[in-house]
């Protein structure tokens, strides 16, 4: 009776672990949890109460790890990492698809949808929400929330929208532009308080010889401050940006085709980074007044102005008539701009002695019908090894000098009086390349990498 018990008994274990692998494929009776792949750590959780710190999700569905997120818990990614990414790690967003509210911040965090207006053509909406946006930029910003956002294609407006001692971020996804119906300026910022930061936006149309510009910052007796990044201003008929105050700062821009002008500054602090002025009638660049300050680095600033005839324009590529500590035109390209000559070089006039110009490329400007190396450079700021020259046979090796689409990228064929001729510096080019490449900083905006 005792041998019959303990056979049933064998029989009886033998039968539940055979359910037990047919449950489990990878049964072991010793293992923990009573799966094989335990012994070997392939299997590190079951459930999120066995993980912890920053992989505090289990992924049940897929490896058995913990991770920091699944397609399934997309919402464990919070703050400056909202994404999961397939790798099942949270990353920052770079595109505003990337969010629900369909604004992506540039610290990687994506906006709150009611910190939102939003702006659409053809929008009739009063609230600017997601669903039901607003029809112009005015409306948006009226609404006095921390960030607008512009749909794809055109939105515009009968008149300027002033932005007045307001602060505020202006988002747009691609294709999207921005004009006006009758002369004046498209935007304009003024007054203390004002902080307005604009992304991926094109600003194009404004009419009026006087007054038809792009943006107008203006002091209105404060310090505004105007931030533009990745936008295209182009097309108007006054400057594309005009400023008589406050601070303007403008990077990984274009500024083209403009009938005034690019960049005019009679006031103020002006930051030019990474951009490219470019085909501006009127001029590339103009700051003036004794107390203004500007650094301008990294740019490509080219055919710019007029030469001759009843539309010849006394600014060619620059002309920085300020005399302040601490301003600085470096490791920029200017190439065939063109002046009257009456008062301004065609290339550069920098007049300042303790104003630094080091490190730029200025290369076949014109003055009337005049190439000459002495159209290039005119003033008395520190243009210690900026490389100046006019009228040479061939080029400096640019990608693309002298057919549309122009590009002054330096290449292959680029010289040794560019490549590794500016010296020591740091930071980085036109294009976010760190400086420098090789034994030393390459002249002009771009950094050649081999």
């Amino acid at each position: 009776m005792t041998t019959h018990r303990y056979t049933l008994a064998i029989l009886w274990v033998v039968l539940v672990a055979t359910a037990c692998a047919r449950q489990e494929p990878n049964y072991c009776a010793t293992a923990p949890n009573h799966n094989c792949l335990d012994l070997d750590g392939s299997i590190s959780c079951r459930s999120d109460q066995d993980c912890t710190g920053a992989a505090a999700v289990c992924d049940v569905d897929g490896s058995k790890t913990c991770v920091q997120c699944t397609a399934a818990r997309p919402e464990a990614c919070v703050a400056t990492t909202p994404v999961c990414g397939m790798d099942n790690m949270c990353r920052r967003c770079t595109a505003h698809a990337d969010c629900g509210s369909q604004v992506c911040l540039p610290d990687g965090s994506c906006a709150v949808e009611a910190s939102v207006a939003y702006v659409a053509p053809g929008g009739s909406g009063t609230a600017c929400t997601k669903t039901a946006p607003c029809g112009t930029l005015d409306d948006g910003v009226k609404r006095n929330v921390p960030n607008v956002k512009l749909a794809m294609g055109l939105v515009k407006d009968n008149k300027t929208t002033t932005i007045d001692g307001q602060a505020v971020a202006i988002f747009a996804d691609s294709g999207a532009k921005l004009d006006r119906d009758g002369d004046g300026p498209i935007i304009q910022v003024q007054s203390n308080g004002a902080d307005v930061k604009v992304s991926d936006l094109e600003i194009a149309g404004a009419t009026g010889t006087a007054g038809g510009d792009g943006i107008d910052l203006t002091p209105n007796g404060g310090n505004p401050k105007l931030t533009i990044t990745h936008v295209t201003i182009d097309g108007n008929q006054g400057f594309g940006i005009s400023a008589s105050g406050g601070t303007l700062i403008v990077s990984q821009s274009t500024v083209s085709g403009n009938t005034g002008g690019g960049i005019s500054v009679t006031g103020g602090t002006l930051t030019i980074s990474q951009s490219t002025v470019s085909g501006n009638t009127g001029g590339g660049i103009s700051v003036t007044g004794a107390s203004s300050t500007f650094d301008i680095t990294n740019s490509f600033i080219t055919y710019n102005g007029v030469a001759t005839g009843p539309g010849a324009t006394q600014v060619g590529g620059a002309s920085l008539l300020p005399n302040t500590v601490g301003s600085k035109f470096e490791r920029n390209t200017l190439a065939f701009n063109q002046s009257d000559g009456a008062i301004f070089r065609g290339g550069v006039t920098c007049t300042g002695a303790m104003v630094s110009a080091t490190g730029n490329i200025v290369y076949r400007n014109t003055e009337g019908t005049n190439t000459s190396n002495a159209t290039q450079l005119g003033g008395n700021c520190q243009f210690g090894n900026t490389l100046a020259l006019g009228s040479v046979p061939g080029d400096l090796g640019f990608k693309s000098p002298l057919t549309s689409p122009f590009d002054f990228h330096l290449a292959a064929a680029s010289p040794a009086s560019v490549v590794d001729a500016a010296g020591a510096c740091t930071g980085v080019d036109f294009d976010g390349d760190t400086r420098p490449i090789g034994t030393a900083c390459d002249l002009g905006a771009d950094e050649r990498k081999p």
